[in-house]
């Protein structure tokens, strides 16, 4: 059975109800301005507006901060 890291992290997306507005292959466009990169199995680079935030190595930690910040601020 062949493993597709990029599947997998639809799931994890579309299980965290994180909004998936395009996918091509491995690259992902998110809402809130979020693109990601699935670059190799669980590494996983993550950018918002073209610039890079972080690599990460664990998906829900990775779903966690996109939620985090996709949630709008109650402290404005």
């Amino acid at each position: 059975m062949n493993y597709n890291e990029a599947d997998f992290v639809q799931y994890a997306l579309q299980q965290m109800e994180i909004p998936v507005l395009n996918r091509n292959g491995k690259y992902f466009d998110l809402a809130g301005g979020f693109s990601l990169e699935v670059e190799g199995r669980d590494l996983y680079r993550l950018s918002f507006e073209q610039w890079v935030i972080s690599p990460f190595d664990d998906i829900g930690t990775l779903c966690q901060f996109i939620k985090t910040n996709l949630t709008p601020s109650t402290n404005e």
